[in-house]
């Protein structure tokens, strides 16, 4: 297949996954009518979930193996479950498929605060404040009672904007802390839209939230924009977004990257309980830098223990050659844990518009 019909096909590929159930267990079409699952081929090296077919239930597994070891998954020998392998596996796949959602579509409930956004789908229910700090406030997976997100600071946040217009210092925004108002929402059988605006600048500098939640299974992405509306050409243009952002880490007992994973330290279960110990003011469990003019994927996975049971939220950007320079990283802080990406995004050019796609995947048992 040509690099870039390879390319397509991944990211058609992804996206048809992220609007499917992510299951352990795969349902055979032919005795369910209401499953989304679609047969790509026939069994070969991708099925892992020996269906006899493959289909995105396998590419949701691989997607939850990200990071990992596990030989199973490591479709093109390279060792570790990584971007490559989701290529390999679109190589695989002779050409995309619809997906046909099912029917009838899953009920959900969505209402609007002055304060949040709610909403409770079936798998996953989540919150999101609209003013400081701004993001995902409280995020769980179905059956869950200890939160994702920290008590005080957001997920799937946007903390800073860079950029220096041309002829002029470079201006920074936290926009964490700005006010963003209530967003404007769409809702659609199969999912949910909140979008927020906020102007950034008098000039006509303006950033973008989309929040786009997926009622069939327990996927959600958040597209992250940035609109020059001025007349001078913004120059390094940078951004620093939850990957997936401030986490619970009196409960987190496990983070990964596209590359690795960590654990607390020995004899320590969760990394609040580290860093205590540790007794410093911060410091770095893992940071994955993507390569400069090539596609690469950059993943932040994190693992949570509610009393017996283990839930996680895995959130993927695939780093485009456009992109300038993207890495991400988990920093442990005795307040919090920080699970961030951060990425240069080139110039944007007057009335030029520029986003960033993360997508969120969580399980539990």
């Amino acid at each position: 297949m040509h690099p870039g019909a390879r390319q397509t096909a991944l990211i058609l590929a992804l996206g048809a996954a992220l609007l499917s159930v992510t299951t352990s267990s795969a349902q055979d079409p032919s005795t369910d009518p209401g499953s989304e699952s679609v047969t790509l081929l026939l069994t070969g090296p991708a099925d892992f979930d020996a269906s006899g077919r493959i289909d995105l239930d396998d590419l949701a597994l691989l997607f939850l193996a990200m990071g990992s070891a596990d030989l199973r998954f490591d479709l093109d020998g390279s060792g570790v479950v990584d971007v490559g392998d989701l290529f390999r596996f679109a190589d695989i796949v002779p050409e995309p498929l619809p997906v046909t959602p099912a029917d009838p579509a899953p009920s959900f409930t969505a209402r609007t605060t002055r304060q949040h956004l709610i909403l409770s789908m079936p798998a996953y229910a989540v919150r999101i404040r609209h003013g400081t700090p701004f993001g995902i406030s409280s995020l769980k997976y179905r059956g869950q009672r200890i939160d994702f997100a920290h008590k005080d600071l957001p997920l799937a946040d946007w903390e800073w904007l860079r950029y220096r217009p041309a002829g002029l210092t470079e201006q920074r925004t936290k926009l964490l802390e700005m006010d963003w108002g209530p967003p404007e929402t769409q809702t659609f059988p199969d999912r949910f839209e909140a979008l927020y605006r906020l102007p950034v600048s008098r000039d006509g500098i303006v950033a973008e939230v989309r929040y786009v939640f997926q009622a069939q299974g327990a996927s959600f992405h958040v597209t992250y924009t940035v609109f020059n509306g001025s007349s001078r050409l913004l120059r390094d243009v940078y951004l620093m977004l939850g990957l997936p952002g401030f986490s619970n880490h009196g409960y987190i007992t496990g983070v990964a990257s596209a590359r690795q994973q960590r654990l607390p330290a020995p004899p320590f279960e969760t990394f609040l309980a580290e860093v205590v110990a540790r007794a410093l003011p911060e410091y770095q469990l893992l940071r994955h830098d993507a390569s400069p003019g090539i596609s690469e994927g950059l993943k932040g996975s994190l693992q949570l223990r509610d009393g017996d049971r283990d839930y996680r939220l895995s959130c993927y950007f695939l780093a485009e050659p456009s992109i300038t320079a993207a890495y991400s990283a988990h920093t442990n802080k005795p307040r919090y844990l920080t699970s961030h990406m951060y990425a240069t995004i080139g110039d944007l050019q007057p009335q030029q518009r520029r986003s960033i796609t993360v997508h969120h995947v969580l399980s539990g048992p």
